[in-house]
């Protein structure tokens, strides 16, 4: 069985610097899936069976997050309201599952624990801040996975018994590994 997390480096990776990084991965039983550098950071989601090393031996000076993290940019478009945006995401009354929030320029780096704080909420938070200024984009860093996905949508139609069973590619994927 495939799980997934999600790595952090505290720099953006240079290229020959991502290519170490990923045959340290691959050297620990996981293999990056995407890779993305914003705010500073560098950010992977990985795959690993259930036998794999990187489980117990993650690499060193990295912080390594399953299931992975929800890494969301937020950029108003109204630039003046970053500074009100970020004290709602990283000050005192934070939704508990945001793990930290980094200046990207006139966006803001969200990183999110989904299983904490449900992304519905956080987007939310992010419009109800916003109020007169609603306008603002949200873009997934990192690819979003299933349940998370299925839980966001549940709630924005207002569909709580929605699940991962009813997404087609929850079907599809064990027959496209099949015929691999």
């Amino acid at each position: 069985m495939r799980r997934f997390a999600s790595v952090t480096y505290d720099s953006e990776l240079a290229p020959d610097e991502r290519a170490a990084a990923s045959q340290e991965l691959a050297s620990a039983g996981a293999a990056p899936t995407s890779w993305i550098c914003a705010a500073g950071r560098t950010y992977a989601n990985v795959a690993f069976g259930s036998g794999a090393r990187f489980a117990q031996e993650r690499p060193s000076g990295v912080r390594c997050d399953e299931p992975p993290l929800v890494v969301l940019r937020v950029t108003p478009l109204e630039a003046r309201r970053v500074a009100a945006l970020h004290r709602a995401l990283a000050g005192p009354g934070r939704p508990a599952g945001i793990v930290d929030v980094r200046a990207d320029g006139p966006a803001l780096v969200v990183e999110l624990e989904a299983t904490r704080t449900p992304l519905a909420l956080v987007v939310a938070t992010i419009d109800a801040e916003l109020g007169t200024a609603p306008f603002r984009t949200i873009e997934p860093l990192l690819p979003l996975d299933d349940a998370t996905l299925v839980a966001f949508v549940a709630a924005q139609l207002g569909e709580p018994e929605l699940d991962r069973s009813r997404l087609v590619e929850t079907h599809l994927e064990p027959l496209l590994d099949a015929r691999r």
